[in-house]
């Protein structure tokens, strides 16, 4: 035994260094990112079924950072639990939308009005340097790019209010509406110069300091949003 102990001691020492090996915890970021990303993109569909064997076999690990994955996108309301077993992809109709949209319209309303008390002029600059990117997309009719530019917008607003976890919860209902919006037609009826406007009266408010005309301009944004995801609702509806 001894022998053995002084061979791999000889080892080590021979080569000079040892392969740290990966932490539990960073696995099961791993798995969570993974899986988040899929849910994100549309590769695991909304109402997919999702089981811990399954997503371990998948990713090649073993089922605790499978399990832990999956518990992680539970709290961050990307799975549910099924009846049965496992956990599926969120799957909601437009009372669902409707209910979330009334949780980020709260939660925007304070982000807007702490970005306008403490953005300061670099944030602002990305701000409007954002805005012209989206105006060339909305001009070339580029939808996907528009959706994409649109959530940037949100994000750096996220970033200048300075509040952590607010961002957080935002970034939550946000990727939730993005799941369940996947299914409604997004190229019929939606304005991306409406959404221009939006934005560039919510840049002009942030850069004014002006916490009040930054909320005024907020919600009729939010409310905007809100009836065109009704009348995307409506024209994917099943014929009665």
């Amino acid at each position: 035994m001894q022998n053995e102990q002084r061979h791999a001691g000889a080892e080590q020492d021979a080569s000079g260094h040892l392969e740290p090996l990966a932490r539990p915890e960073a696995l099961t970021e791993m798995v969570t990112e993974r899986l988040r990303s899929a849910i994100l993109s549309g590769a695991l569909a909304p109402g997919m079924h999702l089981s811990v064997p399954e997503i371990a076999k998948r990713l090649g690990v073993s089922r605790t950072p499978a399990r832990e994955g999956l518990i992680a996108l539970e709290r961050e309301g990307l799975v549910e639990p099924r009846a049965s077993a496992g956990v599926a992809v969120i799957a909601g109709g437009t009372a669902d939308i409707l209910d979330l949209l009334d949780i980020r319209e709260g939660l925007e309303i304070i982000t807007v009005r702490r970005a306008a008390e403490r953005m300061d002029g670099e944030g602002i600059a990305q701000l409007k340097a954002l805005f012209a990117q989206h105006e060339a997309m909305v001009a070339q009719n580029d939808l996907a790019r528009h959706v994409e530019l649109d959530a940037a917008f949100h994000g750096m607003i996220r970033d200048g209010a300075g509040n952590g976890r607010l961002a957080r919860q935002l970034v939550q209902i946000d990727q939730q509406l993005r799941v369940l919006n996947s299914r409604l037609s997004r190229a019929q009826g939606w304005s991306g110069r409406a959404v221009l406007r939006d934005h560039k009266a919510i840049i002009d408010a942030i850069e004014a300091g002006n916490a009040d005309a930054a909320e005024r301009h907020m919600r009729a944004h939010i409310e905007r949003t809100r009836a065109f995801q009704q009348r995307s609702a409506g024209q994917d509806q099943p014929p009665t």
